[in-house]
């Protein structure tokens, strides 16, 4: 079973939708588990499957940001999110296992939990508080670089890429001269409202006009590059400007 990138885009934003609003008929019952209950498990026979869905830099421990620097919790097993459906064949073995999904915070892992549901998967739970919680608890994580870490030890992944950790986000474009048709101002914001706000606007406009981002949440980074593929869109620009946060510009395609 595969879902299209069109759908897990659609089950990302009610998620968005339901941590804003917080009522309970957004998302169906979907089974946690705490942080203290894996540790537990951690050296013991009845450890679950640990399925990371992160980025790859923020799995490794080298990433840029404060929360990129965590590493990930040992045994665990490295997919990205978005690509989860397409990895369902891989997972096959683990179908009548216990399988924990883990993400940053805890929000995106109850998504996949629901996806894995959808395709048949009979005892999934998402990692309540993610990795955030995991370590302000303190309890042991992994940082290892890519050299250090055989593909055979993951199992999982997109390794057809080469030594590449994550898709490249465009670089610093100073040569864009075109028009940009509306600017969506979001710094300050955190996560999800960058891309609540951006995707609202760029419904007002037409098809080839271009909107301005601007934030300064570091998860924006990965989030409106996501956003843009995952909904056909163009990222024209892609930039950093230090404490004065990013800026994108998107080219609405359809």
């Amino acid at each position: 079973m595969k879902i299209s990138k069109r759908r897990m885009f659609l089950k990302l934003l009610r998620l968005w939708l339901w941590s804003i609003i917080k009522r309970g008929w957004y998302l169906p019952e979907i089974s946690e588990i705490t942080v203290d209950e894996v540790y537990d498990r951690l050296n013991s026979n009845s450890l679950p499957i640990l399925l990371d869905l992160r980025d790859l830099v923020e799995f490794y421990g080298d990433g840029e940001y404060k929360y990129e620097k965590y590493g990930h919790i040992p045994n665990s097993k490295w997919i990205r999110l978005m690509e989860l459906s397409s990895h369902f064949e891989d997972l096959q073995e683990f179908k009548d296992k216990e399988i924990v999904t883990i993400c940053q915070g805890g929000g995106m892992s109850l998504v996949a939990v629901e996806i894995m549901i959808e395709a048949d998967f009979q005892d999934v739970k998402s990692l309540k508080g993610g990795i955030k919680q995991w370590h302000k608890k303190g309890y042991p994580l992994i940082k290892t670089t890519e050299a250090e870490l055989p593909i055979e030890e993951i199992k999982l992944g997109s390794f057809d890429e080469g030594s590449k950790k994550i898709e490249e986000i465009p670089p610093l474009d100073k040569k864009y001269r075109g028009e940009v048709h509306h600017t969506v101002d979001a710094r300050g914001l955190s996560c999800p409202q960058p891309v609540l706000k951006s995707k609202k606007i760029l419904k007002t406009l037409n098809v080839g006009q271009v909107l301005e981002i601007l934030t300064t949440d570091p998860g924006s980074r990965r989030d409106i590059p996501a956003w843009a593929r995952v909904t056909g869109q163009e990222l024209l620009v892609s930039e950093e400007h230090g404490s004065q946060g990013f800026r994108f510009l998107v080219k609405r395609m359809k």
